[in-house]
């Protein structure tokens, strides 16, 4: 019990510090270079999250699962060395693809201005892979102070390489040189550690996981897409079918939305897991600490959106400064999409853990194609305001066809 306080305790540290960094970034960010640059630097950033997270290609999302089941056996070495072979071989492809796909890109999108920016970026691509891969190691591995460590160090490490980098020039080059940097020197740090203070030790066995890990992994593909669709593709599709104003005050809005919601994750991080080894001896206790969570999870976001809603007129202008007011009403849209994700990070993770992961893929999907031809028919008109309804609508959908699934499994599992 005190062994799950202090990694929860962990957990929760990682999170808070985690989001007030990132806020505090794009905090400086935004006074610093203005609504000029931050619409440039928003946009890019939109694209290469997006590349970033399709080239991780559901392979962070596997540890999960496999750790619940395989760790301290002697399987996990192998299972550490497979996942870390299949990310270094995939994201370098995606390196190249992109290095050889960069200029038709930003002349599909209009954007030819931006090739140059598009070009110095792709490094983050694959540093992006590498940092979130041993985030999730960390993490699923129960070395929770370690990934605490870890966030700390690269977040601060950016600030610091940004504030360094903009002593000679204040421009978005520094920016993404200061990513590049902190990133790189990150995943050197990290990858030495792992390797002195864990893997080392680990008994080896030459068991290969690789094929394992992929045919598990597929389904999350879409998952990973769909990820793309509802927390990018709106901001990246205002870049191309809007204003430059649109893009900054919206991006204002998504940078205080998306990081809430690892209040949850940190919750669910030590909670979930004992899905993996439900039986019919612990499913009806299991059963009654699922609805406590949701529950509880509930109630704490209901609080947090209410803050939003009403405080948002005030602290936005006072935070990011007045120019940024135009960000208040797509930030009050967007907290109905925070409660429902806040609240889907637990219902996803009970479907993951009980192998209906097949199933959300599909109503992801669904929702993916909706979003994208339903903002491309409506961002021209309703440009921020839509993007925002629109993200809260179509994971509205999301969550209830979810839910409805959950609902399922437990009627049958929980019998």
């Amino acid at each position: 019990m005190n062994k799950i306080l202090i990694e929860t305790s962990w957990s929760f540290a990682t999170k808070i510090i985690t989001m007030i960094l990132f806020f505090g970034i794009n905090i400086f960010l935004a006074r610093k270079i203005g609504v000029e640059l931050f619409w440039v630097w928003s946009f890019l950033f939109s694209f290469v999250t997006i590349v970033s997270i399709i080239s991780f290609f559901w392979l962070n999302l596997s540890i999960k699962k496999f750790t619940a089941e395989y760790n301290e056996t002697e399987n996990l070495k192998s299972l550490i060395k497979g996942w870390l072979t299949l990310r270094v071989i995939i994201s370098f492809i995606f390196v190249l693809v992109m290095f050889f796909l960069y200029k038709p890109i930003v002349y599909i999108i209009w954007k030819p201005e931006l090739e140059v920016l598009f070009l110095y970026s792709i490094p983050l691509i694959f540093l992006s892979g590498m940092v979130e891969f041993l985030k999730y190691i960390f993490m699923w591995l129960h070395r929770i102070k370690y990934n605490f460590i870890i966030n700390l160090f690269e977040y601060w490490l950016k600030l610091l390489l940004i504030i360094l980098f903009f002593s000679f020039s204040i421009s978005i080059t520094s920016i993404i040189s200061s990513f590049i940097w902190a990133m790189f020197i990150t995943t050197i740090v990290w990858i030495y550690l792992l390797y002195m203070n864990f893997y080392k030790d680990l008994i080896w066995n030459n068991k290969d996981f690789k094929k394992d890990i992929l045919n598990y992994s597929y389904p999350f593909i879409i998952i990973a897409i769909w990820f793309i669709a509802i927390t990018e593709i709106d901001t990246f599709m205002l870049g191309i079918m809007s204003t430059n104003e649109e893009v900054w005050f919206y991006a204002v809005a998504k940078s205080i939305i998306l990081y809430a919601p690892h209040i949850t994750t940190a919750i669910a991080m030590w909670i979930m897991p004992i899905f993996a080894k439900m039986n019919d001896e612990n499913k009806k206790e299991l059963k009654k600490k699922l609805i406590k969570l949701i529950k509880f999870n509930s109630l704490l976001f209901t609080f947090i959106v209410l803050w939003i809603v009403f405080l948002s007129p005030y602290l936005i202008p006072f935070i990011f400064w007045i120019e940024y007011i135009w960000a208040v009403l797509p930030l009050q849209i967007l907290s109905i999409y925070l409660f429902l994700y806040a609240n889907s990070v637990i219902l996803n993770d009970f479907l993951d853990y009980t192998w209906k992961n097949k199933k959300r893929a599909y109503y992801m999907l669904l929702i993916l194609v909706l979003s994208i031809i339903l903002n491309y028919i409506l961002i021209p008109k309703y440009w921020a305001v839509w993007a925002s309804i629109w993200t809260s609508i179509s994971y509205s959908i999301y969550f209830l066809l979810n839910s409805i699934e959950v609902k399922r499994t437990i009627s049958s599992v929980f019998k």
